[in-house]
This record gives C-alpha cells, sequence and structure tokens, in this order.
C-alpha cells in the first residue's frame, strides 16, 4: 500500500515509524520519503510503460491511445514533480510545448491550452 498523503486533508504524511514484524524490532524516527511516492498510481503506472518502452514517446502514443500531445503533457507534468523537488524556486519553462508547436505536433491553440494549464498548477 503506498500511502503518501493523508485521507483526511490530503497533506502529506510524515513516516515515524518502520517496524519489522519478524523480529519485532521498531525504529522511530522522521524518516525522509522516496522520490517515487509522490506520484500518483497513474503517474507511476506511466513511469514504468516509459521506461519499457525506453522513452519511445509514439510506442507511448500508441500503447496508451492517447494523443502525442498528452504524452507530451503527462510526461511535462511528471519532470515538474521531479524538478519541484530539486528545486522549489524554478521558472517557467514551456520550451518543450513551443518545441512541440515548432513540429507540427500540436497547434497554436493546443500549445496555449498547455501553457495556461502548466501556469496553473
Amino acid at each position: 500500500m503506498n500511502l503518501s498523503n493523508c485521507p483526511i486533508c490530503r497533506n502529506t504524511l510524515l513516516v515515524k515509524e518502520y517496524h519489522c514484524p519478524s523480529c519485532e524490532i521498531s525504529f522511530k524516527g522522521e524518516f525522509a520519503r522516496n522520490w517515487l511516492e509522490g506520484f500518483s498510481s497513474s503517474q507511476l503506472e506511466f513511469i514504468k510503460l516509459f521506461l519499457l518502452v525506453q522513452g519511445n514517446l509514439k510506442e507511448l502514443q500508441n500503447r496508451l491511445g492517447i494523443s502525442y500531445p498528452t504524452v507530451k503533457s503527462r510526461l511535462s507534468e511528471i519532470v515538474r514533480i521531479i524538478a519541484d523537488e530539486e528545486d522549489h524556486d524554478k521558472v517557467d519553462d514551456f520550451s518543450d510545448i513551443l518545441g512541440d508547436l515548432e513540429s507540427g505536433f500540436i497547434d497554436v491553440e493546443g500549445a496555449v491550452e498547455m501553457i495556461n494549464k502548466r501556469r496553473e498548477q
């Protein structure tokens, strides 16, 4: 079971105790969380599939049955979560969206929508 947020108030839970049922030893304190615990189960499935297809976004698109811009958006969301853990003072960077626009993967309306969605987060 992966419980990283409080089911009542949704704040981040802290690990205060580890217990070994085999030898009945407990360790109490404040323990750091694993960086993967910040992801939802659907994001973890996406990451798993991303690794299985070795980062091939077209293959990921085909396996998930979603559009290329949606794949890019989900990947950008995951990258933002990782980057936010590394640097909480991150400046907005829309180069991935602008690159997709330049490559013709998305249109102007799609780019504006993705930028606005990212700014809301």
